[in-house]
């Protein structure tokens, strides 16, 4: 879980100009290829790779991918990483249908054959371990670096900010990220989504440190938008992508009001005084649901 010994400033700094220089790169030279998504996925966990040999001392590099935790699981932090982000995607979609934006589209138990379960938990697995490169660099490898120079609020705010700015190249320059509405809309709204989410992440990354459940948390947000997207039809009048999808006003609600209300109870920000002694996400759920409700 924690860094390596080495100067965090600089590996901060090359890591940021790396991956968003190849973030460009992608979407100057495939402006128009869907693989420049996937591509973009793989960036973060490449640079990672090419710091191993370049930035990061000799002696470190074993203990650099040893503390992005690949070899473990942290199984207990997996309920979170689940029912979490289905919360606050819910939440999303149910904005919409509540203000009218959308309606549910009509699902028979026909349409939920074995088969397509089948390909929705292989999609959901795969998804995983595609998901994992950008974790790799953003929760494991950039957040434990600003934790070093900042308090670990503010560390999973900054991490969670510049992962949002990595999307701008796909978002301003490429035709693949195309949510619907305006390019100069959509930018600024995904940025602070992402922001949000990256609090989320850096909890579940603290809890666990691994980034195993934070590739299953964003895995979740990912695959539960796009069954969002094809379970609600837009409402006459309505664009269905600037309420609820992933630049939509209620999905930057919803993760704005998990983001202050992690930042603000979350017990593993709050105290040193268990360190070394992990706390369960059963027991950390409860502490900050109790304080949530305090008078």
């Amino acid at each position: 879980m924690n860094p390596t010994p080495g100067n965090p400033r600089r590996e901060i700094t090359a890591f940021l100009g790396l991956a968003f220089l190849l973030a460009l790169l992608i979407a100057v030279l495939l402006p128009d290829a869907h693989i420049n998504l996937l591509l973009s996925v793989a960036v973060p966990a490449v640079s990672v790779g090419i710091l191993t040999f370049t930035v990061i001392p000799r002696g470190s590099r074993r203990a650099l991918w040893r503390g992005i935790g690949l070899g473990r699981a942290a199984m207990r932090v997996w309920p979170a990483a689940i029912v979490v982000p289905l919360v606050l995607v819910a939440g999303a979609y149910g904005s919409a249908l509540v203000i009218g934006a959308g309606r549910l589209k009509d699902v028979g138990l026909s349409d939920l054959t074995p088969d397509a379960v089948i390909n929705l938990l292989v999609s959901v697995l795969i998804g995983t371990v595609i998901i994992v490169g950008e974790e790799i660099g953003w929760r494991g490898f950039l957040l434990p670096r600003f934790q070093q120079l900042t308090g670990k609020r503010r560390a999973a705010v900054a991490t969670g900010f510049f992962h949002g700015c990595f999307h701008l190249p796909l978002i301003l320059l490429a035709t693949t990220y195309d949510t619907g509405i305006s390019r100069w809309v959509a930018a600024p709204v995904a940025v602070a989504v992402i922001t949000a989410g990256g609090v989320f992440y850096a909890w579940i990354w603290d809890r666990a440190g691994t980034v195993w459940p934070v590739a299953i948390a964003h895995n979740v947000v990912n695959t539960v938008f796009e069954l969002g997207a094809v379970s609600v039809v837009a409402a006459a009048g309505w664009n269905l992508s600037s309420v609820a999808g992933e630049t939509g006003v209620a999905t930057l609600a919803v993760c704005v009001l998990a983001a202050v209300v992690l930042l603000a109870r979350a017990q593993v920000w709050r105290t040193t005084a268990e360190q070394g002694r992990p706390i369960s996400v059963e027991r950390e759920l409860v502490l900050t649901g109790a304080r949530s409700v305090a008078p």
